[in-house]
Parts: C-alpha cells; sequence; structure tokens
C-alpha cells in the first residue's frame, strides 16, 4: 500500500451526516484507506460504523489494536479511545484527552501526518470551537493536503472557520463535492516529500503515550501561570504553531477555547459542592439546635440561630450566582 492515499476526515457536532455523505458514492476499488474521527462522550455506544456499513459502498470497521490498513476501508475510531498510526498499523490509546475529546481529531491527524507525510489529506467537517485544527496544520507541515467543508454549508461552522484562519487551505468545498475530489486526488501524483518536523513527532509521542510524559520538555513552549482543567498541574504554552493552545505535564492539551469551556465546568462543579456542603451544615446545625432544645438548653440552642442565618446568607449567594431557583 506504499502509494495509498490516507484520507483523515475529522467531526464533530452535526458531523456525522456530512461524513455519510463525503464517503457515499466512493467504490470500494479507490486506491486509499480512510479513517475517521467524529467527537462523541465517552460512554457513547460504538454505533456508527455499524450505520456507515449499511449507507456506504466501502467496508466500514471499528479501529482496533494492531490493525492493518487496507485500501478501499474505512476505519472509525471507538469512543473513549484515541486512533493512532504506530508503525504504519491502527492502534488504540488511552493517551491524554486533546480539546476535553478523546478519540481526538488532533490525535488522529497529527499521528497519521507523522506516519504517511505526503500521503495524508485532511478533511475537516462540520463542528464546534476549532477542534482539529491543530492536526489540519500538522497535515499540511507535513507535506498533506486539507480540505474543508464549506463553512456556510455546514450545520456547525466553528472548526471550518478556525481552520481557515490558521492553516492553509488547498481545498474548500460543498460537502456534497469532496467525494468527487478525492477520487480525483487518487489519481494524482502525491505532493512533495517534506521532512517531519521534529516537535510535530515529539507531541505525537507525547498524546499517544508512545513516550514518557512525566517531563514536557521545554523546546515544546513555555510555562505559564496556568493549571490543566483536567489534572491539576502546571501547562506550557506551545510555541510551533500558529493556534494559541497548552499542554500538561502528562500531556492534556488545549486550545484557549477549550481550557476556558473545561475552567467554566469545573467552577460549577466547584459551586454545586459547596452548595451541597452548605446545606449538609445547615441541617447538621439545626439537628444540633433541636437535640440541645429537647435537652432543656434553650440558650445553647439559641447560639446556634445566627450561624443558621449566616449558612443561610451563602446558601443564597450561591444560589444566586449559579441562579438557581425554589
Amino acid at each position: 500500500m506504499e502509494e495509498n492515499r490516507i484520507f483523515l476526515i475529522g467531526a464533530s457536532a452535526g458531523g456525522r451526516v456530512a461524513v455519510e455523505k463525503v464517503l457515499k458514492s466512493i467504490s470500494p476499488e479507490i486506491n486509499a484507506s480512510f479513517l475517521v474521527v467524529v467527537h462523541s462522550s465517552f460512554d457513547m455506544i460504538s454505533s456508527f460504523s455499524e450505520y456507515l456499513n449499511r449507507k456506504i459502498q466501502m467496508e466500514v470497521l471499528d479501529s482496533k489494536e494492531n490493525m492493518n490498513i487496507e485500501k478501499g476501508k474505512v476505519y472509525v475510531a471507538v469512543p473513549n479511545q484515541h486512533m493512532v498510526i504506530h508503525e504504519g498499523k491502527l492502534r488504540n490509546s488511552n493517551g491524554p484527552r486533546e480539546n476535553l475529546f478523546r478519540p481526538s481529531i488532533d490525535v488522529l491527524f497529527r499521528s497519521a501526518a507523522v506516519a504517511f507525510g505526503n500521503r495524508c489529506v485532511g478533511i475537516l467537517l462540520s463542528g464546534r470551537l476549532n477542534d482539529g485544527t491543530v492536526g489540519l496544520e500538522a497535515v499540511k507541515r507535513c507535506g498533506g493536503k486539507t480540505i474543508i467543508q464549506e463553512p456556510k454549508s455546514a450545520e456547525f461552522a466553528g472548526m471550518a472557520i478556525s481552520a481557515q484562519k490558521f492553516v492553509e487551505i488547498d481545498y474548500t468545498l460543498q460537502v456534497e463535492e469532496i467525494g468527487e475530489l478525492i477520487e480525483e486526488l487518487t489519481e494524482k501524483p502525491l505532493p512533495q516529500e517534506v521532512e517531519i518536523p521534529y516537535t510535530i513527532k515529539r507531541e505525537s509521542e507525547i498524546a499517544t503515550k508512545i513516550r514518557s510524559q512525566v517531563k514536557t520538555e521545554d523546546f515544546l513552549g513555555e510555562k505559564v501561570a496556568l493549571s490543566c482543567a483536567s489534572c491539576g498541574g502546571p501547562l506550557w504554552k506551545i510555541k510551533d504553531t500558529g493556534i494559541e493552545r497548552y499542554r500538561c505535564h502528562v500531556g492534556h492539551s488545549f486550545s484557549q477555547e477549550s481550557l476556558l469551556l473545561a475552567q467554566n465546568e469545573n467552577l460549577e462543579e466547584t459551586l454545586w459542592v459547596c452548595l451541597r456542603t452548605l446545606e449538609e451544615k445547615k441541617v447538621l446545625m439545626l439537628n444540633i439546635a433541636d437535640s440541645f432544645k429537647t435537652k432543656g438548653s434553650d440558650q445553647i440552642s439559641r447560639s446556634y440561630s445566627d450561624k443558621i442565618k449566616e449558612v443561610d446568607e451563602h446558601i443564597n449567594r450561591l444560589r444566586e450566582l449559579m441562579d438557581i431557583r425554589d
């Protein structure tokens, strides 16, 4: 399969229908392989491959450990596992999440770009925020071609718009036109081969847990006064990229937008814990006050009134902050 094209397809919100449209008319005889990541929740049942098998001509398979990549077939990442390339084969990795996702578009695209270089074609479809931009940038820098869905035609245009801003895009097409372009590209000579940047290789090794992640090497970026929203460790701002992003010493990776989203989620979770703790504290203090009153110790019982009132004030402030109504 030395000259097979490797088409990498990434999608998120609204992307499943787009993936189907891209692949629908492609023949199993095509001299290319297709690797697909659609962002999903970690506990989602893996059924997309079964669905695609009923809709397209090529055989669709869930990614499995040490699976060979054959032409005319489609390989789909399974929930809660990164799909990566190692020594020319598929691997499933439970490496650190990128932009809060596993499987991650960026992890697959970067891994495939390192493994296959100019044979890769990265395709970004419908999705929110800037997921996939870093991976598409890696494909381009490693000699591959880049395609995005026309943002105006995408159900969610965020991923395509972000890619346009930070990556040199070769083709911007309606989703229905991408399949025809895929067939055309497989008939053309490969782009010029380029040397794979070492920083991309190193990041791929960190993200896929092929190399130790205990220490993030300084050449990848500079340490900043921010904490990882997933593990609480220090963050490094990655410097060898056009998009602002961060990685921690164990490998979690965030764009600015996904880091802010994760911080917001962590803050909300913390506020809920605080509210629950205060509610429990109030119940305990009421029980203690009632117990003293039952025993005839009215003065001690009354001494808890101010404390209970203070806890009530904290509870009400939290409820106002979280916009919770009784």
